[in-house]
């Protein structure tokens, strides 16, 4: 009788309070992974670029600057298409080939829609100039910013370079 009703009663309450803790973590699992994979997004757009920034080829130069301001926005993406013609001239005219290789990254800060993230990038440098390439460390703050589902950078400030 009554006593039965009660125990259904407080077993339905034991259920639905259990289905909110776990729909609850549920949730913040969920959260958490989307934060993880933003963020793994943002490291690899700020990677990408630095190596991109600091790569050309003289037999791929137009590719190669096309790749870069691809990856950039705002006044950083106006400034490398402004120098566009005349890196490829400098580029070809000095057979340049630099490549470079991300070695290691970090975010500083990140908002909903802007980060700022440091990036270490490993340079070897050959050209007709030198007889011997040479290697260089460049250390970059990049801002970037979201534009739909990509992170662009929006600004790089070099903060060193060593050879």
């Amino acid at each position: 009788g009554r006593g039965r009703r009660r125990t259904v009663w407080l077993v339905a309450a034991l259920v639905a309070v259990l289905a909110t803790g776990c729909g609850v973590l549920l949730a913040q699992s969920r959260s958490a992974r989307a934060a993880e994979a933003d963020r793994a997004d943002l490291l690899s757009a700020a990677k990408q670029e630095a190596v991109n920034l600091t790569s050309q080829d003289y037999r791929t130069v137009a590719v190669d600057l096309r790749r870069a301001a691809d990856g950039a926005t705002g006044q950083l993406r106006t400034d490398l298409d402004q120098r566009r013609a005349q890196t490829e001239q400098v580029v070809t005219k000095g057979k340049v080939v630099a490549k470079g290789a991300a070695v290691d990254a970090g975010v500083v800060a990140v908002q909903a829609d802007s980060a700022t993230v440091l990036v270490a990038v490993d340079s070897s440098v050959a050209s007709s100039a030198a007889a011997t390439p040479t290697s260089r460390r460049y250390r970059f703050q990049l801002d970037l910013t979201r534009a739909g589902d990509r992170w662009l950078v929006a600004n790089l400030t070099a903060l060193g370079l060593t050879s």
